[in-house]
């Protein structure tokens, strides 16, 4: 007769009949070698505690007991006919698709929505590019525009200050104020092109062959003219040097330096050095003045936008910050760079270095 056996197991160890094996020979006190045959009679699980527990009853026959009959299934086949089996299924994808339906949908719809963004965006970016363009030109067809009368109004104002019949102190007190506004008015014309270059897009030079001492002596002329304090000029640039640039930028750039030299100057008279040198196709240009000097700590500033050097705590000197940034943003599309060189009280000198 079989030996009936209770186990309760894991789950695992009643999944493999390796594991449970051992344990129900060793329950009914049978060595395992002498198990002939051990089937599963009935299996339950127990899930009312945390690990659940699975309880196998077992029958086990021992070598030399009765063993049950084997179950034999007959299927009778009929040679007069032929069997035939067929298996019908339905199309993976169609299943696929009507359940997903749902997610495919959706899907469709934020990409719809990605793109419909993303088409309003480009048209608000470009709408905003031309816009910015329409600015630029405006800006500088009119700053364009204002120089000339400014100029003229400028001649004006010094012809009869200083060539027409002799005019009372009243008068001279309102010419004067006059033209004082007209040169801050030209400054403010040409910081608004300065910036209005450095944002256009499509911003070139247009390099050609200059020669040094010319131009810098054209600008030593123009400002013993306009200077409105006492001012010694030195140009130690020799004749033979010729730098390719563009002529208009390096007159603005020079132009800035000297106007700083003599805004900044704290001693009469203002003393400035324009000098060249040029070495294995890289020319050097200093402009050396004997002012106020700047500070170590200033100095790592100078160039940047809007930056100006105070005293104390106030500008004692008008203007935009923009001269210097200006000078380095033009170097830098030259390929060069631009330097300083400065001692407290002695004076600076800056560097315009063209590779």
């Amino acid at each position: 007769m079989p030996q009936t056996v209770v186990l309760t197991l894991k789950p695992e160890e009643a999944a493999d009949v390796h594991r449970y094996a051992p344990l129900a020979a060793r329950a009914a006190g049978v060595a395992e070698r002498d198990v002939a045959l051990l089937r599963v009679v009935k299996r339950s699980i127990d899930a009312r505690q945390r690990q659940p527990k699975v309880h196998l009853t077992l029958e086990l026959y021992a070598d030399g007991e009765p063993q049950p009959a084997p179950v034999h299934f007959d299927y009778p086949l009929h040679n007069e006919s032929t069997l035939q089996y067929r298996l019908f299924l339905k199309s993976p994808a169609s299943v696929i698709l009507t359940q997903m339906k749902g997610i495919l949908i959706s899907s469709f719809l934020l990409l719809l929505l990605i793109i419909c963004a993303f088409i309003y965006l480009l048209r608000t970016i470009l709408k905003q590019k031309t816009v910015e363009e329409l600015k630029t030109d405006f800006t500088n067809n009119m700053t364009h525009e204002l120089k000339t009368p400014i100029s003229v109004s400028y001649a004006a104002v010094d012809a009869l200050l200083n060539f027409s019949d002799p005019v009372n102190e009243k008068q001279k007190k309102y010419l004067t104020i006059v033209k004082d506004q007209l040169i801050h008015l030209t400054g403010l014309v040409e910081q608004i092109l300065t910036l209005a270059v450095e944002n256009r897009s499509t911003f070139r030079l247009r390099p050609e062959t200059i020669s040094l001492n010319e131009l810098v002596n054209s600008l030593i002329e123009q400002y013993k003219l306009k200077a409105s304090k006492p001012v010694e000029f030195t140009c130690s640039i020799p004749e033979d040097i010729e730098l390719v640039a563009d002529r208009t930028h390096l007159y603005n750039m020079l132009s800035n330096l000297i106007d700083n030299a003599i805004k900044y100057a704290d001693k009469e008279p203002c003393r400035i050095e324009a000098t060249a040198r040029q070495d294995n196709h890289e020319t050097t240009i200093s402009i050396t003045d004997n002012g106020p000097g700047i500070s170590e700590a200033n100095q790592r500033q100078i160039f940047d936008k809007f930056f100006r050097v105070p005293s104390g705590n106030i500008h004692n000197v008008k203007g935009y910050g923009l001269g210097l940034y200006y000078v380095k943003d033009m170097m830098g599309k030259h390929g060069g760079t631009a330097r300083v060189e400065s001692v407290p009280g002695k004076g600076s000198t800056f560097t315009l270095h063209f590779k």
